[in-house]
C-alpha cells in the first residue's frame, strides 16, 4: 500500500495557457507522457478549448469542483454521443485519447480528475463512492487506486485518508485480486480506480 498527499504532487501549466495540470502519480514511477502505463492527474480548466490528443490511451474524467463542462466529441463510426455534460454529480466518463474533444465550461473554471491508461498494456474502470461502508472485491484487478476528492475515509479499518490523498493498493500474489473496505464519512466523495493488466492471465 502506498500513499501520496498534497505535498507530493507537481503542478505545471498547459502549453496553451488554458489551465494547469497536477500529476498525482504515474506508473512506472518517473515515466514520461510518452512511456507511462497509467497516469492520474487533476486539472484546472479555466477556459473553453480542445483536449490533447493521446494515441493508444483510454481516459476517464470526473468533475471535482465547479459547475461542470460539456465535452463535444467527434468520433465517427461509433454510437458515442456528440456531446456529454459532466458535473460533480455525474458518473465518471470514459473515452479514447484519439477522440477529438472540445470542452465548453458551463459557468466558470472547473477542477477535474483524469485517469489515463495505455490500451495495449491494461484496462481501467473508475467509480464514484460517497458516504458509507463499501466492500470492494476487485478480483480481476492487479492495482487499485483510491482518490479522496472530499472529506475523509478509512481503508481496511487501519489507514486514514484525507482530502486530496491518493492510495495505491496492489494484489499480494498473482490472481489474488484486490479486496478492501472503504469507510467514508458523511459528505465524503472518493474515486475508486481498478487497473487490470492484459498479460496477467497468461503471465
Amino acid at each position: 500500500m502506498r500513499k501520496w498527499s498534497q505535498q507530493d504532487y507537481k503542478t505545471m501549466p498547459w502549453k496553451n495557457g488554458g489551465g494547469s495540470t497536477t500529476e498525482l502519480a504515474v506508473f512506472p514511477e518517473g515515466a514520461s507522457l510518452d512511456h507511462f502505463v497509467w497516469r492520474i492527474s487533476t486539472a484546472l480548466v479555466s477556459s473553453d478549448g480542445a483536449f490533447s490528443h493521446f494515441a493508444q490511451i483510454d481516459r476517464t474524467l470526473a468533475i471535482l469542483s465547479g459547475a461542470g463542462m460539456i465535452l463535444h466529441g467527434d468520433e465517427e463510426g461509433t454510437d458515442t454521443p456528440s456531446s456529454v455534460t459532466l458535473t460533480r454529480d455525474s458518473m465518471p466518463h470514459q473515452f479514447s485519447g484519439e477522440t477529438s474533444i472540445r470542452a465548453e465550461l458551463l459557468d466558470g473554471p472547473v477542477w477535474d480528475l483524469n485517469l489515463m491508461t495505455r490500451r495495449d498494456v491494461c484496462t481501467h474502470f473508475m467509480q464514484r463512492l460517497e458516504a458509507g461502508e463499501h466492500y470492494v472485491v476487485a478480483q480481476n484487478a492487479q492495482q487499485v487506486l483510491i482518490y479522496c476528492a472530499q472529506g475523509q475515509a478509512v481503508l481496511n479499518k487501519v489507514m486514514d485518508v484525507s482530502e486530496a490523498d491518493l492510495i495505491l493498493l496492489e494484489e499480494d500474489h498473482k490472481h489474488a485480486g484486490v479486496r478492501l473496505v472503504v469507510q467514508a464519512q458523511e459528505g465524503s466523495v472518493l474515486y475508486l480506480m481498478r487497473i487490470s493488466f492484459l498479460n496477467h492471465a497468461g503471465a
